[in-house]
């Protein structure tokens, strides 16, 4: 059974019925719905995706949903919501999304809960840096603030509205009142590290720009992903060597980039830790079965990949 590991519901336009006609059109037999949940959040493009929605789609199609569910790990009762929602059947902890670091206290009794039960939990690592976001329901603004947001097109949408703001003083002036600092997303490998030696049970599952650019030397500039050849000696690599119970997912715009930098890599990558290797796509659909069939890998990577993996790591399949 193929598996997309890595969406959400209510994201990107596509609500349970949607996702449905997606899995249909894909011939995937499964996907794992995320949450995204901040009290507080930490970035201006914050969208909550809430563990009822992921429920709601679950109890109307339980064959072909495998909820799991990321608790604001900055709630002091965040491990006791994660095991209310355990108890109601969820699969998995994700998608783990927070500013505060791998190595905070706070995160402690969520992770020691995870570990207990041997679940996996998708995470997400971005960098710090600037962020935009319309001051209000200014049509303008909000078409401003997605191409200063965006990592994709190599930049140029950014670079467009920044070189025009060079030149046209009342856009510069939005462009610095939109302007806002992004603490960024479990951003130290190091306290990764630790935490996968802490809690050896959790299938600890990679995702987001920082995770992907760690496969290089060489990481992103100015927020952008990077492109070209991967330099050897990559943390990720390192950390995906020495971690048995750390994998990684496909899915979004990172992850479809790190693969289509550089496919030499990518095929080796891939093969080298294929049964820690997901398919998955974040609702972002960039032709990634089209990218895993191009790399030509072997057969029985490719069944893993495809959904051989997502299926043994969750409790139920």
């Amino acid at each position: 059974m193929d598996i997309d590991s890595h969406m959400h519901v209510n994201f990107r336009g596509l609500d349970a019925e949607g996702i449905i006609s997606y899995l249909n059109r894909e011939r995937l037999g499964k996907c794992w719905l995320l949450t995204w949940e901040e009290s507080n959040p930490a970035t201006p493009v914050y969208l909550r995706l809430p563990v009822e929605d992921v429920f709601e789609a679950y109890r109307k199609h339980p064959e072909r949903v495998c909820p799991m569910y990321a608790p604001d790990p900055e709630a002091d009762d965040a491990a006791e919501r994660f095991m209310a929602w355990v108890d109601k059947g969820i699969c998995g902890c994700g998608e783990l999304k927070t500013k505060l670091p791998w190595d905070s206290p706070k995160l402690d009794r969520l992770l020691e809960k995870v570990n207990a039960l041997g679940m996996p939990l998708v995470f997400h690592m971005e960098s710090a840096g600037e962020r935009y976001a319309a001051a209000g329901a200014d049509n303008f603004e909000k078409l401003m603030a997605k191409m200063l947001n965006t990592p994709r097109y190599r930049g140029y949408p950014r670079k467009a509205v920044s070189f025009l703001g060079k030149i046209y003083a009342p856009m510069r002036e939005k462009k610095e009142k939109m302007r806002r600092q992004f603490p960024g997303y479990m951003t130290d490998f190091a306290a990764l590290e630790s935490r996968l030696q802490q809690f050896p049970n959790i299938k600890f599952i990679g995702h987001g720009p920082l995770f992907w650019e760690g496969i290089s030397l060489e990481g992103g500039v100015d927020g952008l992903l990077p492109r070209g050849t991967v330099i050897a000696g990559g943390i990720t690599v390192r950390l995906m060597e020495e971690y048995k119970n750390l994998h990684a997912d496909l899915s979004g715009v990172s992850g479809f980039r790190a693969m289509t930098r550089d496919p030499a890599f990518a095929r080796e990558f891939i093969t080298r830790h294929s049964e820690r290797i997901l398919y998955g796509t974040d609702n972002f659909f960039l032709g990634q079965r089209k990218l895993l069939e191009r790399l030509r890998l072997p057969a029985d990577v490719m069944r893993s990949v495809s959904g051989e993996n997502a299926a043994r790591l969750v409790l139920r399949t």
